[in-house]
C-alpha cells in the first residue's frame, strides 16, 4: 500500500515507546535548530501545531487533534490538550501507530465522532512494520467527546499515534536494530522506522534496549543485560561525532565478551546515522571502558559481526563444459576438486561461504552431490571424492549454505515442497509451515541464517513469503516459524524469474515486465516497500534475463544472465554493460 511510505514515520514513534523510561515527549517547548546544530544529520523543519480553539465543535476538534499528532520533533504535548483532563495522563500513544492515506469525520449523536481511516498501515511499539491490519477495508474508530470545563474534549482515545502518510513520507526513514543470532557469531538486522534528525539516536537506542520480541526468542538475542534502560533523556551526539549512550548500571556486571557484543550492537545501530563516528557508553556520567579499546570506540570496529559476513569468499562460481569453474577478477579456472575434473552433469550449484565445499544438483534433479572445492592430496580426483548427500529426490532446487556450513535443500515433490538440512553429510527433514507441502518455485537463505524467502505458487498465482529460522547455540536448526507474506506492491509476482540477497535487509528480484524485457527490483525484507521503493536506478534490460547473480557483500557486483548465456553487469550509472565473462557460463553463483 502507498501508506507504507508514510508508515515509515509511524515507526519512529513506536521506537520511542521502547522502554518504560523513554516515551513520547508530553511537554516542553519545541526549539528550532540550525544545520550546524544538527551536525551531519538531515535538517528537518520544526512544526508546533495549534491547540484546541475555544468553542470548537466535535468534528473540527478531532480534525485538529489529528494535526496535532504531526508535531516535529515528535511531541504529544499539544495533542494531549484535546483530551479530557482525566484522559491525558492515561493516553499512551507509544503502544503503536496507525498511518493513514485518507480520513473522513462524521458527526454522531451524543457528541460522538466517527473517524474513518483509509489506506491504513500499522506499526508496533518498536517501530516495526505490520502492514495493513484491515486488508484494504479501512478502519472505523468512534471517538467519544464530552464537555470538560465547558469545552468539547476527547475522552479516552485509543492508545495509538494516528498520523497521515504525507507526514511519514517527509519525516521518517528506515534504520535497523542489530541483535545477534543464537550462536553469537553474527549480527541480525531488524528494520524499524524512526524520524531523521536529532531524535534518531535516542529512538534507536531505546528500541534496541527493548530487546527482540518474544516471538523471535528462538531466532535472535541481545547481549544488552536485561533491565538495562536509558539513564537520561537522550543520546546526544557531539560535534566531533561521538554518541554518548547513558545506561543504567546493569552493564557494569557483565563479562568482557558480553560487553564487547553489546558495544557491537550499539555501534552497528548508531553507525547508520550520518555524523556518528564513535560511541561512548556511560553509567552515572562515568565512561565504561571496553577492554582493549577504551571508552570512545569507533563504530566500524566490529566488522567481524557483519551480517553480510565480510569473511565470506567473493569469488564467482559456475559450470563450463560440465566442470565447475571459479572466476576471480578476469581469471577463470577450474576448481581443483572432483567437480573441476569430472563431468557430473550439474544443473545448479551452491558454494559454502568460505569457498571450501561445493554442492551440485544433478541434471535430473534427483540427487545432490558435495565435494571439496580443492583436493589437498594432489592425486587425480575420482568419484570416491564425491559424496551423495541427498538421493531419491524429484526436482531439487538450487541449494543454499548457511554460515554454519549446513546445506539447505528444497525438493519439489508431487506432494509439494520437502525441506531438508544437510549437517555433517546427513540430510534431515525440516518442517516449515507455509512452505512444506506447497509449490515452491525458488528460495534464498539470508547469510545470517535467520530468514528464508521463497516464491510460492498457489492456484497459478505467485507470491513471496518470508520465514524465520530458530536455532540452538551451535547453529543447529530447531524449527522454522510460519511463513508470512512479503508483498510486492505495484509489481507482478508472477513475473519473478530469480531472487538474490542484495543487502542483509533487502532482496534483489529479477522480474520480466514482458517476454522480451527484464527488470531488477529491490524489496525491503519487512514488506514495507512502496512502488517507488521497488524501482531502482537500473535501466530496463531489453532482453530476457533468466538468472540474477549477486550477494549482500559490500561492493558485490550485480549480474544478470540471458537465456543465451551472456552475462551483463549493472554499472554505477544504472546501465547494463557487457562483462569479460565468456558467454555460456552455466549456473553462476556467489558463495552462500
Amino acid at each position: 500500500m502507498t501508506a507504507r511510505r508514510g508508515l515509515v514515520a509511524v515507526l519512529a514513534l513506536l521506537a520511542l515507546a521502547l522502554t518504560g523510561c523513554v516515551s513520547l515527549p508530553r511537554a516542553g517547548a519545541v526549539r528550532s535548530v540550525t544545520a550546524e546544530d544538527q551536525a551531519d544529520s538531515d535538517t528537518l523543519v520544526d512544526y508546533t501545531p495549534g491547540g484546541p480553539k475555544k468553542g470548537s465543535e466535535p468534528v473540527p476538534l478531532v480534525d485538529n487533534w489529528l494535526k496535532a499528532m504531526t508535531a516535529t520533533p515528535l511531541n504529544t504535548s499539544v495533542a494531549r490538550q484535546f483530551l479530557t483532563s482525566d484522559s491525558r495522563p492515561g493516553w499512551v500513544p507509544e503502544r503503536g501507530t496507525l498511518v493513514y492515506g485518507s480520513h473522513t469525520l462524521t458527526s454522531l449523536p451524543s457528541g460522538k465522532v466517527r473517524l474513518h481511516l483509509g489506506d491504513v498501515a500499522a506499526l508496533d511499539d518498536r517501530g516495526t512494520w505490520l502492514g495493513d491490519p484491515t486488508d484494504g477495508r479501512g478502519m472505523d474508530v468512534v471517538l467519544n467527546l464530552v464537555k470538560d470545563g465547558g469545552e468539547w474534549r476527547i475522552s479516552r482515545p485509543m492508545n495509538r499515534l494516528v498520523i497521515p502518510l504525507t507526514h511519514f513520507d517527509t519525516q521518517y526513514q528506515q534504520y535497523f536494530l542489530y541483535f545477534f543470532d543464537k550462536s553469537g557469531q553474527t549480527l541480525v538486522p531488524e528494520p524499524v522506522y524512526v524520524p531523521r534528525g536529532l531524535q534518531a539516536p535516542t529512538l534507536l537506542v531505546s528500541a534496541l534496549l527493548k530487546r527482540p520480541p518474544a516471538s523471535l526468542a528462538g531466532v535472535e538475542g541481545s547481549f544488552v543485560p536485561r533491565g538495562t534502560r536509558l539513564d537520561g533523556l537522550s543520546v546526544p551526539v557531539s560535534r566531533d561525532g561521538t554518541a554518548e549512550v547513558p545506561l543504567s548500571d546493569q552493564v557494569l556486571d557483565v563479562a568482557d565478551s558480553q560487553l564487547n557484543r553489546m558495544f557491537a550492537q550499539l555501534a552497528w545501530t548508531l553507525g547508520q546515522i550520518p555524523g556518528v563516528e564513535r560511541i561512548r557508553v556511560t553509567v552515572a556520567g562515568t565512561p565504561v571502558d571496553l577492554p582493549g579499546a577504551g571508552a570512545d570506540v569507533g563504530v566500524t570496529q566490529w566488522s567481524e559481526f557483519d551480517p553480510a559476513l565480510a569473511w565470506a569468499s567473493t569469488a564467482l562460481f559456475g559450470v563450463r563444459d560440465g566442470r565447475v569453474v571459479t572466476l576471480t577478477g578476469n581469471q577463470e579456472r577450474r576448481v581443483g576438486g572432483p567437480f573441476g575434473s569430472l563431468a557430473l552433469g550439474l544443473r545448479s550449484l551452491a558454494v559454502d561461504l568460505p569457498a571450501q565445499h561445493v554442492a551440485g544438483v544433478t541434471a535430473d534433479g534427483t540427487r545432490v552431490l558435495q565435494a571439496d572445492k580443492d583436493l589437498s592430496s594432489g592425486d587425480p580426483a575420482t568419484l570416491a571424492d564425491v559424496q551423495t548427500v541427498y538421493a531419491g529426490g524429484t526436482s531439487v532446487l538450487r541449494p543454499a549454505y548457511d554460515l554454519y556450513g549446513q546445506m539447505w535443500l528444497v525438493d519439489r515433490t508431487s506432494a509439494g515442497a520437502r525441506l531438508s538440512v544437510v549437517r555433517a553429510g546427513a540430510a534431515g527433514p525440516v518442517t516449515a509451515p507455509g512452505l512444506t507441502g506447497r509449490e515452491v518455485v525458488r528460495f534464498v537463505l539470508s547469510r545470517d541464517g535467520t530468514r528464508i524467502v521463497a516464491q510460492v505458487r498457489d492456484g497459478g498465482q505467485d507470491r513471496l513469503v518470508v520465514s524465520r529460522v530458530e536455532r540452538d547455540a551451535k547453529g543447529r536448526v530447531r524449527s522454522v516459524l510460519p511463513a508470512r507474506p512479503l508483498p510486492l506492491e505495484g509489481a507482478d509476482a508472477s513475473s519473478i524469474r530469480d531472487l538474490a540477497w542484495r543487502t542483509p535487509g533487502s532482496l534483489a528480484v529479477l522480474s520480466g515486465p514482458s517476454d522480451g524485457t527484464s527488470q531488477v527490483l529491490i524489496v525491503k525484507i519487512d514488506g514495507s516497500s512502496t512502488p517507488e521503493d521497488l524501482s531502482t536506478d537500473a535501466e530496463l534490460f531489453r532482453d530476457q534475463a533468466v538468472r540474477l547473480v549477486t550477494s549482500p557483500s559490500i561492493g558485490s557486483p550485480l549480474y544478470i544472465r540471458t537465456a543465451g548465456g551472456q552475462m551483463f553487469s549493472l554499472a554505477a550509472s544504472g546501465r547494463w554493460t557487457g562483462t569479460s565473462i565468456e558467454p555460456g557460463l552455466g549456473a553462476p553463483t556467489f558463495p552462500g
